[in-house]
């Protein structure tokens, strides 16, 4: 019987043995996955290395600000994405770029394109809390909706789980300007500034935002931390001018800025070129001539109807031609920001000064129902209200009431603005002591001024020299009265008051005194004015 186990009686080996053939095979099949594994690593590594190079030109590109720049900063995204789709980084930063584009210099195509790469960022955003770009920019669009308490609810949040940088601290202030806390504001601005002080965006939005109060002086140091960043950065030199305009200063080299700017019409948003025009208005009116002024916020409102200065220098140009649509005109800009002390103060101001005393009111009225329930902190973790720590609404309102010839109201005003203890303490002072002083209240009057009329002539409030001068001839002390008028006619030449205006006033203090029979002193006084306005 023959065995079972294989042919020729012999068992086979039950182990398969490799051929030569086989063995290359799988040797080549190996080399193959190896070297496909290679070249994946290898592969990403390059994508990588790229998506990095880019992402750095872009934000290095962007971070000029100029609009010039943004798009060449979306060119080196859109290289990107053609690389790799999904870098989170490089969709917030894009999105962030469009909200720019489409937010601050109006350029509606762009609105679109901030929200996809929003939603597409948020799509890949990690629950990690040091990925919350996405949702920085999605505060800011909301809170261009209108929803700013929303706005402030999503960065709070944020801010809880330890989020900050500039951007989000950039977005709190503009969350905080909105609801009307300019105190909170002002200090998100600035921490969002002195975080990224390269980068001119965040002092240039700092410095917009103290010109919107009125501090112009701080403005003009806020822009040109800007310019020094960049000083090509046409937003921070266009606004850096208007400071100037407000404060009366460098007429020439506003001049010389808006020619450059202008000729390089092509690199200019529509925002940028309205904003232009609106500088060239407030220019025009530092000079005199409210028509041209309003040729140029009307051009400048046909390119951009809420160009916030242009709404404003327009009112002023109205006002100056006693028109009497500047009230309309006025309450316009202060539409269009209404938590923008400036637009309110110095409206009612102009009015004032246009003898439509009710206008004036009018605006202050709006201004307290704006501030009227903004809560601030004070010491020792309390909160008290905006406008009772506002000296500056009631030095403004105490001026409107004196014009008005409701001087109980007014005096109430000052007395409300002196109880603050704020900056605008000596100006109060010396609008108390003028009042009283009109009044004939000799006594109350000195004792005012007499604070703000140091006698070495270094008073903050230079026109309280010319008050104290006039109180001290009614109670005839006419040497030290001279003393006080020369302080008053040496500061106001100082700040570039014109010489005829000055001598002006010199002649009239003389004839004072010739009418009170100080011939000598009168004599003696136009000596010393004489010397002085040489």
């Amino acid at each position: 019987m023959g065995t079972a186990s294989g042919s020729n009686g012999k068992q086979r080996d039950w182990k398969r043995r490799e051929s030569l053939g086989s063995a290359l095979t799988q040797v080549a099949l190996v080399a193959l996955l190896l070297g496909g594994a290679v070249t994946f690593v290898v592969h990403r590594g390059q994508v990588r290395q790229e998506t990095e190079t880019r992402l750095k030109a872009a934000q290095s590109l962007a971070q000029r600000g100029n609009p010039a720049d943004l798009a060449k900063a979306l060119q080196e995204l859109e290289g990107l994405f053609a690389v790799d789709a999904d870098v989170y980084g490089a969709h917030v930063l894009a999105a962030d770029i469009h909200a720019v584009l489409w937010l601050d210099h109006h350029q509606p195509s762009s609105e679109a394109l901030a929200r996809e790469h929003l939603a597409r960022a948020e799509s890949l955003e990690s629950k990690d809390s040091e990925r919350y770009g996405a949702r920085v920019v999605r505060a800011w669009v909301t809170l261009s909706e209108g929803k700013a308490s929303e706005a402030a609810e999503t960065l709070k949040g944020l801010r809880e789980r330890g989020a900050s940088n500039s951007k989000l601290w950039l977005a709190q202030a503009r969350a905080d300007q909105a609801l009307g806390n300019l105190q909170g504001a002002r200090q998100a601005y600035a921490r969002a500034t002195d975080g990224a002080w390269k980068d001119p965006r965040f002092a240039t939005a700092y410095g917009e935002a103290l010109l919107e109060e009125g501090l112009f002086v701080q403005a003009g140091e806020a822009l040109g931390r800007a310019t020094a960043a960049n000083p090509d950065h046409l937003q921070a030199r266009l606004t850096g001018a208007l400071a100037h305009l407000y404060l009366r200063q460098k007429l020439n080299e506003v001049e010389r800025t808006l020619q450059d700017i202008q000729a390089r019409e092509a690199e200019l948003s529509p925002a940028l070129k309205a904003r232009a025009l609106a500088t060239r208005a407030e220019l025009a009116l530092s000079r005199g001539n409210p028509d041209a002024a309003l040729r140029d916020a009307d051009a400048a409102l046909a390119l951009h109807p809420g160009e916030p200065y242009a709404l404003f220098g327009r009112a002023k140009a109205l006002a100056a031609k006693k028109d009497p649509s500047a009230r309309a005109a006025f309450e316009a800009a202060v539409a269009k920001r209404k938590t923008a002390p400036l637009f309110y103060i110095e409206g009612a101001k102009t009015l004032q000064q246009a003898a439509d005393t009710s206008g004036a009111l009018a605006l202050l009225d709006a201004y307290e129902a704006t501030f009227r329930g903004v809560q601030v902190s004070a010491a020792e973790g309390k909160t008290v209200s905006a406008l009772e720590r506002d000296d500056r609404y009631w030095l403004a309102r105490g001026n409107v009431l004196e014009a008005a010839n409701r001087p109980d109201e007014a005096l109430a005003a000052y007395e409300h603005a002196l109880a603050v203890k704020g900056p605008q303490q000596a100006r109060a002072q010396y609008a108390k002591g003028a009042l009283l002083l009109a009044r004939k209240d000799y006594a109350g009057a000195k004792e005012v001024l007499a604070g703000v009329t140091p006698d070495n002539g270094t008073s903050s409030v230079p026109e309280a020299y010319t008050a104290m001068a006039e109180l001290l001839f009614a109670q005839g002390d006419y040497a030290t009265g001279c003393q006080h008028h020369y302080f008053a006619l040496s500061r106001a030449r100082g700040r570039g008051v014109p010489t005829e205006q000055l001598q002006a006033q010199a002649a009239e203090i003389s004839k004072q005194l010739t009418d009170a029979g100080q011939a000598k002193m009168a004599q003696a006084w136009k000596a010393e004015a004489e010397a002085l306005l040489k």
